[in-house]
Parts: C-alpha cells; sequence; structure tokens
C-alpha cells in the first residue's frame, strides 16, 4: 500500500481589530497587504468587514476567493468567484480563481472549462495556462499539460509555479532528469517553498538519486517524516508512467501549484 501524500498546512492567525468606522477601501487595502504578506487568516475577517460596507465590492470578492483558496476552503472560494462572475463574465482573475477552485474541489474537468475561458478571453494569459496544465495533469492528460506549461513558460520564463508544475508532471511520465532540470532552479530561487522543494526531491527519486532526494525532504519534514515521505516516493518509482498517474491522480499530495490567481 502506498502511503498518504505530504500535507501542508497553515497556522491560525489572531483575528485583527476592526474599528466600526474602517471604509470599504481602507478594509480591503488592509486586507490585500495581509494576504499578499501571506497571512490569509488575517485578510479573510478584513475582507469580509469590507463587505459588510459593501456586499457588492468586486475587489473584496476577489481577495476573499483567493484567501479561502490558500486555506483550502475550495467551496467557499468558488461562491465568491461566481458572485463576480455573474456581474463580470470574463473578469480574468474570477475564472482562474473558479478554475483553481474546482481543482481544490476535486473538479478538474470543470476547472478546465473555466481556464478555456479565460485563454479564450487573453490567450497570452500563463496563469490561466498553468492552470490548465494542472486541470489536464489531474485528468492524466500529462502530453496536453505539458505542452500548456511550456507554452506558459515561454510566455512568462519566471513564473515559478510553471516550472514546478511542468517538472512535476514530467516527474510523473519520465524523463526525470529533465524533470530535475526544470525544478532545480525553482527549488533554489527566492520562489522555493516546501512544495517546489518536495516536487524536486521526487524528481531526484524518479531518476534514483536517493541521497538529494532524502536532503530535500528533511528541509521540510523531520527526521520520520522525511524517511517516509522518501519510502512513498521509492513505492511511485517502482510504479509504471500510467499506475504512477492513476496514483497521482487519487493522491494529490505531490499536489501541483495554482500560483497566483
Amino acid at each position: 500500500m502506498i502511503a498518504a501524500g505530504l500535507m501542508l498546512f497553515l497556522g491560525a492567525c489572531d483575528e485583527p481589530s476592526i474599528s466600526r468606522g474602517d471604509s470599504y477601501d481602507a478594509s480591503v487595502k488592509r486586507a490585500d497587504e495581509a494576504r499578499l504578506a501571506g497571512n490569509p487568516d488575517t485578510a479573510i475577517p478584513l475582507y469580509e468587514r469590507a463587505l459588510q460596507a459593501n456586499p457588492e465590492g468586486i475587489e473584496a470578492k476577489l481577495g476573499l476567493g483567493q484567501s479561502f483558496l490558500v486555506v483550502g476552503a475550495g467551496s467557499e472560494a468558488a461562491a465568491q468567484f461566481r458572485d463576480v462572475l455573474a456581474k463580470r463574465s470574463r473578469d480574468g482573475t474570477a475564472l482562474r480563481g473558479l478554475a483553481g477552485a474546482l481543482i481544490a474541489m476535486g473538479q478538474p474537468v470543470l476547472a478546465e472549462q473555466q481556464v478555456d475561458a479565460a485563454l479564450r478571453a487573453d490567450p497570452g494569459d500563463y496563469r490561466a495556462l498553468n492552470l490548465l496544465g494542472v486541470s489536464l495533469d489531474l485528468q492524466g492528460r500529462h502530453a496536453e499539460a505539458q505542452a500548456n506549461y511550456r507554452r506558459g513558460i515561454e510566455l512568462a520564463p519566471d513564473y515559478g509555479a510553471l516550472r514546478s508544475n511542468y517538472g512535476l508532471s514530467l516527474a510523473i511520465t519520465g524523463p526525470p532528469q529533465e524533470a530535475v532540470a526544470q525544478l532545480a532552479p525553482v527549488a533554489g530561487s527566492a520562489q522555493s517553498d516546501p512544495r517546489t522543494r518536495q516536487n524536486l526531491a521526487f524528481a531526484y527519486a524518479m531518476a534514483g538519486d536517493l541521497e538529494n532526494a532524502l536532503q530535500l525532504c528533511r528541509r521540510d519534514l523531520d527526521e520520520r517524516n522525511a524517511q517516509r515521505q522518501l519510502g512513498y516516493y521509492m513505492q511511485l518509482r517502482a510504479l509504471p508512467p500510467e499506475l504512477r498517474s492513476a496514483e497521482f491522480r487519487r493522491n494529490p499530495g505531490l499536489v501541483a501549484s495554482r500560483g497566483g490567481a
């Protein structure tokens, strides 16, 4: 039996105090600052307070949806993005956000439809291409996913989510050496995060470089869990690509990065 994949959780933050006199704009500004600083648990009540002042506030709904995505609340995020799309059917941020929410809810086919709409509105939307790749990978359509990641990388070579997801997809299907080549620069950059490092650890394991794989696991996990994670990767390596793909779809603990909305 294959072990469960890596799961990452965000710690809770204290709810900020907000005076009754705060305006919609001021609340949204503070919420945006908290969200962009990586504090969604601080941002969420600020956006909710902004919406009490202006229930139709598009900026607050988009920010709230993005914050819900970060904490894994896919259905709550989807509700915010659908509210925006009811008024602005071609809003790229809302279309991408809804696609990300649908991915989080395990509905990659519906996510693909939203991304297609975003790309019809803006064929050069590299963030949408990233989400399209994720939705295709989660359907087992890896060759199509990789083609879209490459298109996105041509448009935005410094957007780390594209390279991280492209590398993960290549690690699933092979060749793993190309996966390592895509992932190593991102994992060593300022954009590096635990997800990208674990994607690289997975790619190293698929290439048979268990020493480097274990060292990367240890960056984000204690020794017991690092060894457990490496064991999971080794079990995946023993599978043929089609079964590795099926395991990935069942257990996206090796989950791809949605990137910014």
